[in-house]
């Protein structure tokens, strides 16, 4: 395992690009959670419409449309930020570490206020064992260290 040395040069060790890759698959599994909840958006207005047909029609439209979009930007943002801050924390950057933490539980308190699908209760897993990864074993606490 080479370490850090001044200039930033790093190969970081196996147990943090596991934790780099949880976070990519975490945000990919979200991305395709969205795009499902895309396609299936009018059979969801049409059981929503059985299930309470006093509503209006428009209305839940409206908020589906309203709905899906919102999750599909949070997607988008939220696999953003674990690939550009997974990145970043593969070659040693602390902060970033902190940062990748932070935005996996803004995302995980997000899941719960909203109603989740096991896709989202999977990318949640991913990101709960890439926090792990990147946090607990050995070679990443020593990786992260100020000392090396």
């Amino acid at each position: 395992m080479k370490m850090r040395i001044s200039d930033g040069d790093t190969d970081a060790p196996s147990i943090v690009r596991a934790s780099f890759w949880a976070w990519v698959a975490a945000a990919v599994v979200g991305l395709l959670d969205a795009v499902l909840f895309f396609y299936f958006k009018d059979q969801l207005i049409e059981s929503t419409i059985r299930q309470n047909p006093a509503l209006n029609v428009d209305q839940v439209r409206s908020g589906a449309n309203s709905f899906v979009w919102l999750t599909l930007i949070l997607a988008v943002l939220f696999g953003s930020l674990y690939v550009y801050f997974g990145r970043r924390m593969q070659t040693g950057e602390r902060k970033s570490r902190t940062r990748l933490l932070i935005a996996g539980l803004v995302h995980l308190a997000l899941s719960i206020l909203f109603p989740v699908s096991y896709i989202v209760l999977l990318g949640v897993l991913l990101s709960v064992v890439g926090a792990l990864l990147m946090y607990l074993p050995q070679p990443a606490k020593t990786y992260f260290s100020n000392e090396v």
